[in-house]
Parts: structure tokens; sequence; C-alpha cells
């Protein structure tokens, strides 16, 4: 573990999150609030197929670090999630709740299998492991040999053969040419049959830089050609995706809950911090506050009206802070709020209880009385009752001014019923993303963040992120320093260097730090002195 930098509010390291309880003392961190891999493979990239989310010994080093009843919230992808949250709960934790978080941003990464089916010719090669593992036994050759000739970009050998021969996955038909050719097999070469293009079809993604498209992309629109693709085309192999899970877990409290956050200071969730604001327009039906501040009451059908109509104004109340807050999170900009928040349904009025009543229970004997309740009785889209992550375009790379605009490899995902040439293996918008300063492929909304950090973290509380990438928990800390005068610290871990020099830069945005950042990661980085192991003092840094 190297310490990267530090100062006052942050420090950052480069190094395996493995290693975080030689730099952590126990029991000193007050919130984990991390994105950590989601073990998809997601892009190629080796972080994201390494099994660190799945392992119980991962979570354990958050674990011993968190004070007791410090909170735990951790990303996950729909697919594999549930394995992280397996390893979460291994390690100790108490899973408290999921939280989904809501976008209409996704794009399906779904193969058209007819067109699958005519890239083949409509003809299936699943017999090729069993006949491929013979067929090198007869020549004396071994996988590895024959790996040889499939190596990877960089030039490494690749388990692509033996993934064939076990039924991990199908050559293309390039491969298993290439395969027919070298062991000069007795078998016909793959072709790929015709397709008889139809029209032109056009992407509608003209508006900035949605997920890895920069413009419009035209495309053919073409019919099957083989027996087999008509019957199955329309059929594909993945959902759009619109929500990623966030995992809530808490370190056990010692005692009580109440004891604990006497003691240790954490514990509890800061509910009315992070209450979901009322609809700031003068409309007495879509915001309570403005009724309660305008002498607004109600009428016989819950509906706001006058006073001067000598109606009772005991429905009127209102917390000025706003909604309880729950475990849904929409997010949206201009480009998707039409697909989140502009898909709830328009109506349904909060209930209220308006007096006490006695349920009784055939079995278990009569219950005693509930109490009354009073609601909103606002009316309006349903998204009301749900933050709203406003994420801007500008976000992922404010403060990386002074860096150089890259091309980022991998991503993409085809879009519709016809764009399945435009995916994660191949095409400009498929193999490149579109050139940015902030590189990264998994940059998460500041303003979700923030919120995040928020519901989990009193002020005065130190937030460790020990899988930062380009540092948006770091960014949003800092946000919340200055718009809530929080007074958090920030640490954040880093095993990907490049990302490093990134992160600080948006931190330091974050913080009122106009001056560009542009750092030589390599001459940065520094060893942590021993001396400093199993310390976590901050002292008088700059």
């Amino acid at each position: 573990m190297k310490l990267y930098t530090e100062t006052n509010n942050y420090k950052l390291y480069n190094g395996n999150m493995l290693e975080l309880n030689n730099v952590i003392a126990d029991n000193s961190i007050d919130a984990v609030v991390t994105d950590p891999p989601y073990e998809l493979g997601f892009m190629g990239r080796s972080w994201d197929s390494s099994g660190i989310a799945f392992q119980k010994d991962t979570w354990r080093k958050c674990y011993n670090a968190l004070k007791p009843g410090g909170y735990l919230l951790a990303f996950g992808g729909s697919r594999t999630f549930h394995r992280i949250a397996c390893a979460i709960e291994d390690a100790g934790f108490e899973i408290r709740d999921t939280i989904i978080w809501l976008y209409g941003s996704g794009f399906p990464k779904s193969m058209n299998i007819g067109k699958g089916i005519d890239k083949r010719g409509g003809e299936t090669v699943g017999w090729f492991g069993e006949y491929l593992k013979e067929k090198l036994k007869e020549r004396g050759m071994t996988q590895t040999e024959l790996s040889k000739y499939f190596l990877s970009k960089s030039g490494g050998v690749t388990g692509r053969v033996s993934n064939w021969i076990n039924g991990l996955e199908l050559p293309t038909n390039e491969q298993f040419n290439r395969v027919r050719e070298i062991l000069n097999l007795d078998v016909a070469e793959l072709k790929e049959a015709k397709r008889e293009v139809v029209g032109k079809g056009k992407a509608g993604l003209t508006k900035g830089n949605i997920a890895n498209f920069s413009g419009d992309i035209e495309f053919d629109i073409t019919v099957p050609a083989t027996a087999d693709a008509k019957k199955w085309d329309g059929w594909g192999t993945a959902l759009k995706p619109s929500f990623e899970p966030v995992i809530v877990a808490r370190k056990p409290c010692e005692g009580s809950c109440t004891d604990n956050v006497l003691k240790w200071g954490v514990g509890g969730i800061n509910i009315d911090e992070c209450r979901i604001p009322f609809e700031s327009t003068p409309n007495p039906a879509t915001n309570p506050l403005y009724r309660v501040t305008n002498g607004y009451a109600w009428n016989k059908d819950f509906e706001a009206v006058s006073n001067t109509t000598g109606f009772s104004t005991s429905k009127s109340f209102a917390n000025e802070q706003g909604r309880f807050p729950a475990n849904t999170i929409l997010t949206y900009d201009e480009n998707d709020y039409d697909e989140v928040c502009g898909r709830f349904p328009i109506g349904g009025k909060n209930g209220s209880i308006s007096k006490p009543y006695k349920m009784n229970n055939q079995v278990y004997g009569e219950y005693g009385y509930c109490n009354t309740w009073e609601a909103y009785n606002d009316s309006g889209s349903a998204s009301r009752y749900f933050y709203c992550a406003k994420a801007s375009k500008r976000d992922r790379d404010e403060g990386l001014e002074g860096f150089e605009v890259k091309q980022s490899t991998g991503g993409g995902g085809g879009i519709g019923d016809y764009l399945d040439d435009v995916n994660s293996c191949s095409g400009k918008y498929g193999s490149e993303k579109a050139p940015a300063r902030n590189f990264h492929p998994t940059v998460k909304p500041t303003a979700l963040m923030s919120y995040l950090v928020r519901l989990v973290s009193p002020k005065g509380a130190t937030i460790l992120d020990p899988f930062m990438g380009s540092g948006s928990t770091g960014k949003a800390v800092m946000y919340e320093n200055k718009d809530r005068d929080a007074n958090y610290k920030f640490v954040g871990i880093e095993l990907t260097d490049e990302y490093l020099p990134i992160a600080q830069a948006r931190i330091l945005y974050a913080m009122g730090d106009t001056e560009p950042l542009k750092v030589d990661v390599d001459e940065d980085i520094e060893e942590e002195p021993k001396e400093r192991f199993n310390k976590f003092d901050w002292g008088d840094l700059i």
C-alpha cells in the first residue's frame, strides 16, 4: 500500500484494498461508501473479473476498520450483487436493506439471436469442443500450443481454447476457420448468410456523450436469411439495464443502537437531512409546505382550499424538510427524465387515518388502537416520493481541464431491434467510448454519492472508499463539506494508478481549487512510512 497524497481533508492510497488494515486502525472509520467491481468482466477490464468483491476477506477488512454501528453502502450489479451481499454478510455485517437506484440511460446489450444464426450460416457449432479435443489428441498437440495462435491484444496466451473444449464459449467464424486451417480439419468452412437490406435506420442519440455515443449512427435494417434465423428473429439475450442495487449493511452495534450512538457516534440513518424535498412551486395540490405557509386547508374530498371556506386545517400538517426517505432513488438529466420520473403515474393522494380504531383478528385476538396519522394529501407524479439524483454531463470531467482527452476502449451496447452490430464487440461506438478526460468506465453521479454519504455519515465522520476509481465518493464528500459544513474526512484506495490523478483533481475541484491539476503518477506515489502503519492520525497536514 502506497500513500499517494494527503491533506487535512483526504488521504489517497495506491494499492490493493486487502492491505487497508495496515494503514487504517481498527474501529476508526465511520462509514464505507463504495462502488466495488461487479465481477462482470466489464469492458474486458481485469479489475472487474478478479473475484475480490465476492470474497469474505475483502469485506472483513472494511468490517475491522469500521466503528461498531458503522454503515457500509456497496453498489452491485443486477446479476451479481447477491454474491457481494453474501460475502458482506459472511464477513460479519448485518444486511439492513437494499437501495434501488433507477435510471433511464441504460442501453440493452442484447444479441439478436436471429442475426447470430445467420452469422453462422444457419449452422451450429455446439459439437466443436469435444471434436477439437479429439483432434488435438490425434495431432499430438496441446491446448497451450494451439492457444499460441490466438493471443490477446497484448500478446499474452489466453484460455480461449480451453473454453472451447470445456463448452464455456464457442468460436467465432474466423476462429473456427483458423482452427480448421491450422489442424487441416475435414469440416466445412463457416460462412455468414447474406441478409437482405430492406431499409436504413438511425439511432437518435444526438445530445452529448450518452453512454458511448457522440452522434447519430446509421445502420442497415435487414431481414433473416436462413430458416432458423426467421424462427428466432426478434429473440435476444438480455434486458435493458435500468437499475443498480446498493447493499445497505451495518457493523453490529455494541448493545442497543441508542447506546452505540452515544459511545461510537454512529449507528443511525440521517432521516431528516435526507428527506425528499417538496415541489418548490406555489401549488397547494402538490406542495404541502406551501399549503401550511399560505393558510390552505382541506375540504371533504381532501382537496386543498382556502381557509375562507371554513374547513378544518388539521390535515395541513407538513414536515418542512420533506418526505421520509425511501429505499428507491431515481436519477435523471435532460436525456432520461421521461424514461424515469416522467413515466410515473400522475395522481395518487396520500391516505390518512383520521381517528383511532381497533383491529380484530379471530385467531390472535383483539389488537390495541391504531393511532391517527395525518398525511400530506397532495397529488402529482408518484416520483415525488423518491430522491432524484440530477446527474450532470459535466460531472465526469469537472476539475480535469489540464488533463489529456483520451479514447477508452470497451463498452457499447446495441440499441433497439436492429443495432446488433453496434455492440461491445465491434464497431467504432462499441469497442471505443467517446473521448473524455475522465476515462473511468463506471463513474457514479456526484449528486447520488452525496446523498448516500449524507445518509449514513454524521458530521465530522471519516468516510472510506476502498474501490475509489475516479474519486466520485471523495468528490461528493468535499461537496458535502462545502454545502453543509459537514467536516468530513475522506480516505480513498485505488489499485489502478492511472485513476489516482483523476480522482485527486476531481476532489480538489469540489473543494474549490480551480487550478487545473496535472500529475505524474509514478513520481508522486511514495511508500507509506512503516512508523505510520496501524495509525490513523490526520495531524497538522497542509
